[in-house]
């Protein structure tokens, strides 16, 4: 009666895994929808002359971040937009157009893209990513695997989810989409001085409004300072193909800045960058790298 008991176990678990394993025959069809997306990695270089602190490598560094959205057709070609960080140049607030096209589809549902990454300034690089498709095409993970007239050192890992499916942007997003009380950590690169790169980790508890008015709780570890509790204040601004602008105001320390961003998973979820403003004198370019995610933690 035992074992006759342990057998019915394991076909009751092997009836629920094989579904889960067996995804495959995927296809251009698989793709077809709207992703939010995400990259976020940086560059290395290994300099001998220079340690600053106990165990860390000697060397300098370029990091690298953006976020937007991308909808792909049933021909494998994906039209959209992102914002940017790379090293020291920013992208600025404005949305930089890219056409992104699938140059490899397999049954077994990983495959490759290839896109011209635009920067300010004239810059492009032709970029080609590995993607694996997941969760019959709801998210996928990806890697560079050739970077051309860029920067070849980086390396990055991207995420894709999908936030409709159907060849057409979304236009059903609106400020009922940001309404809650939403969580946000963000990992961030400053410049504390011209020369001197810190890294900087942040936490904040925000209550957005049905307006997009909100007022949060910000917690930050800034290098080796003491640690910072203060208010923040700001307004979010949500597009109806799911896109927002975030402005972040810290008023204990003069601080103003400004979030690109997508919502996903029915407003549950964000990516945002704080791209660093172009416009500004190279000497106060202080925000080198700045993502943001954040998850709705009550309505």
């Amino acid at each position: 009666m035992t074992r006759t008991l342990k057998f019915m176990a394991l076909v009751l678990c092997l009836c629920v895994v094989v579904p889960a394993v067996a995804q495959g025959n995927c296809s251009l069809q698989t793709m077809v929808g709207t992703y939010a997306m995400h990259e976020t990695g940086a560059s290395y270089y290994l300099d001998p002359t220079q340690q600053v602190y106990p165990l860390h490598f000697f060397g300098s560094m370029a990091t690298f971040a953006n976020v937007g959205l991308v909808t792909f057709k049933p021909n494998g070609v994906g039209e959209g937009y992102y914002w940017i960080n790379i090293g020291t140049l920013s992208g600025g607030f404005d949305a930089i157009p890219v056409e992104v096209t699938i140059t490899e589809m397999n049954r077994n549902c990983t495959g490759k893209f290839t896109y011209v990454a635009n920067l300010p300034g004239g810059l492009s690089a032709t970029v080609e990513e590995r993607f694996v498709l997941f969760d019959d095409g709801r998210e996928f993970r990806s890697l560079p695997t050739t970077i051309q007239n860029g920067i070849a050192t980086l390396a990055w890992l991207g995420s894709g989810y999908r936030i409709s499916k159907s060849s057409q942007p979304p236009r059903f997003c609106g400020q009922q989409t940001a309404h809650g009380t939403y969580v946000l950590g963000i990992e961030n690169m400053i410049t504390d001085q011209p020369t001197n790169v810190i890294a900087d980790t942040v936490l904040i508890r925000e209550n957005i409004s049905m307006t997009g008015d909100y007022t949060g709780k910000m917690y930050e570890k800034y290098a080796d300072h003491p640690p910072v509790e203060t208010w923040v204040q700001g307004k979010v601004t949500v597009n109806h193909d799911c896109s927002f602008t975030s402005t972040i105001l810290i008023p204990e320390y003069y601080v103003s800045l400004v979030g690109k961003g997508v919502f996903f998973n029915q407003g549950k979820e964000f990516y945002m960058l704080i791209p660093g403003d172009p416009t500004l004198p190279p000497d106060q370019q202080w925000l080198m790298y700045s993502f943001v995610y954040g998850k709705r933690a009550g309505s």
